[in-house]
């Protein structure tokens, strides 16, 4: 009985390897066929594994490799036989030169000359279409009392894109730990600061020294030009003048839409990596700086724009973006908390006289009219509502004039004769919020006719004419009467109404100014606390509860600290 066999070997010629193949008939007897078994087994057991593996001899020449092998050979174009039978695999990675082929290298030489048992290496093997990556395992095998290698290429491709998510995930997650913490140091850090400035620059300093990010800037953007003011800036790009410089461009589309929306903004820019090769172990092919554009603004007003700079690939997720945002706000708290702070400290104000026109747009009235206005109070949307007294006379006119709006309403709470206290409800942008919101105090606000008359105090270093474009640009018919400069005595019992005033929370605060406002402590009431209470949305035990602690809590800083009565 015979075997077919198709059989290959090497002959050395003293200048190359040749593979010469024969083919034949081997006779078969009881020794030959359990040889041809075990090798048909064998060759059928390596075919069967799905890695790639070949078999080397003592010098680095390749001897067989299995199914898997030629397969790959045959997908990626080799230009050569896809078994490789007969080449020399320590030559080729002596020709590719690279990092992972000295490797390689090195650690068979070590692994066939004994001095070592087991050689593994990770290494990239990516395609002009795909990224792979394998590890190479090769192990000692003695044939002919011979030290030869089996080395398999097993795939992990899958393994290094979990590992790369996980590495990402990772780092997302300590780059929100890094700003949370960066948050807290903030928001600790802006209390204790008492200019704009020094709030600025340690919101910039704080943020720059995270983990996450490189350059951090706050600047204005101004309203004719559009040109970017850096106000404060830290972290790697240095001086303000160089951070501008080399970031005049990247950036400026998003801040623009941050003042625009109010909100903020992101954007990322690619750049190339020109000695980016896909065939050898090269750098990222790109990498990816981005920036965020956070607006920092207290109620309606804008003060300026925080612009954070990084080279995080996966930089300002959702979780990052909303604690921006809330940075954002608290800085922007911290700013009109600083700028009232300063105007009630000077003895020496800047008091101007503004008029809007047609405030509340309307004809000519058949009947003049006038509301001088008490008290504001911001509603829970957006909205507010403006306190003040008329004469029983004007009534009819005041509402013909309201009425017809439909950002405006007017209300009756009581009174007669020459004090009629009534209830404005507006659902635009109110003026006196505005400007509260920049430290200017509202000393009195007349409403005649539709228009709106002001008298406002700024701290003595303020720019009068900046204080006027800020309110143009929500009220464009603004205009300047009259400016003075005036001497105000201490500012001593404002302090202490400021005092006792913080102790409160913001609904506990709106409760009590919305029924002092309302008449609710005249005697007899002008408005009741039912009536009140759904003014504000809210219901009458609520109102009441909120009531009750807020007057508890003014009483306490008010008498709490005397002394006992002689």
């Amino acid at each position: 009985m015979y075997l077919y066999a198709n059989d290959s070997f090497q002959l050395y010629d003293g200048k190359r390897v040749s593979t010469m193949y024969q083919y034949g008939l081997i006779p078969v007897g009881p020794r030959n066929r359990n040889m041809s078994n075990r090798m048909q087994l064998l060759g059928e057991s390596l075919d069967a594994l799905p890695v790639n593996v070949s078999v080397l001899d003592p010098e680095g020449m390749i001897l067989q490799t299995n199914q898997s092998w030629q397969e790959f050979g045959e997908q990626n174009g080799i230009r050569m036989r896809p078994d490789t039978a007969g080449v020399n695999y320590l030559n080729v990675c002596d020709r590719s030169k690279t990092e992972t082929a000295t490797a390689a290298r090195r650690g068979l030489t070590e692994l066939l000359a004994g001095e070592r048992q087991q050689f593994q290496l990770e290494y990239p093997c990516h395609s002009p279409v795909e990224q792979r990556w394998f590890l190479l395992v090769a192990v000692p095998v003695i044939l002919d009392q011979k030290r030869h290698a089996v080395v398999a290429h097993i795939n992990i491709t899958d393994q290094k894109r979990r590992e790369r998510q996980l590495e990402a995930e990772v780092a997302r997650l300590e780059a929100l730990t890094d700003l949370t913490a960066a948050v807290r140091e903030i928001t600790q850090t802006v209390i204790s600061q008492s200019t704009r400035s020094e709030i600025e620059q340690a919101v910039c300093d704080q943020l720059a020294g995270a983990n996450g990010y490189d350059c951090a800037r706050i600047g204005e953007v101004d309203g004719r030009t559009g040109r970017f003011t850096v106000r404060a800036s830290a972290g790697r790009f240095g001086s303000i003048q160089e951070c501008t410089e080399s970031d005049e461009l990247f950036g400026a589309t998003v801040i623009r839409e941050a003042v625009w929306t109010g909100q903020l903004q992101t954007t990322t820019h690619r750049r190339e990596n020109t000695a980016f090769d896909w065939r050898q172990d090269a750098p990222p092919v790109a990498t990816k700086r981005a920036v965020a554009a956070v607006p920092i603004r207290h109620a309606e007003t804008l003060y300026s724009v925080l612009t954070i700079y990084t080279e995080r690939p996966d930089a300002f997720s959702t979780e990052e973006r909303t604690t921006l945002s809330e940075l954002g706000e608290v800085v922007g708290h911290a700013i009109a908390a600083s700028e009232r702070t300063q105007a009630l400290m000077s003895d020496e104000l800047i008091e101007v006289e503004l008029r809007i026109r047609d405030l509340f747009p309307h004809e000519s009235p058949s009947t003049d009219w006038t509301v001088e206005i008490t008290q504001t109070v911001a509603g829970p949307d957006d909205d507010y509502t403006m306190y003040g007294t008329t004469t029983e006379a004007e009534i009819e006119a005041v509402a013909a004039v309201i009425d017809p709006l439909d950002v405006a309403a007017v209300t009756v709470i009581g009174g007669s004769g020459e004090s009629v206290r009534i209830a404005l409800r507006l659902s635009q942008q109110c003026v006196i919020p505005l400007l509260a919101s920049h430290g200017w105090s509202t000393e009195t606000a007349v409403l005649s006719n539709g228009d709106c008359y002001l008298t406002v105090h700024l701290p003595s270093g303020d720019n009068v004419r900046e204080m006027v474009e800020t309110v143009c640009e929500v009220f464009p018919n603004t205009e300047l009467l009259a400016r003075r400069q005036i001497h105000v005595d201490s500012q001593v019992d404002m302090e202490i109404q400021e005092s006792a005033v913080a102790e409160l929370t913001n609904r506990q605060r709106t409760v009590l100014q919305t029924a002092y406002a309302a008449g609710y402590f005249q005697w007899p009431r002008d408005a009741t606390g039912a009536e009140i209470a759904e003014s504000l949305g809210i219901a009458p035990p609520t109102f009441h509860q909120h009531l009750r602690v807020g007057q508890q809590k003014l009483m306490d800083t008010i008498f709490g600290e005397l002394p006992v009565a002689v």
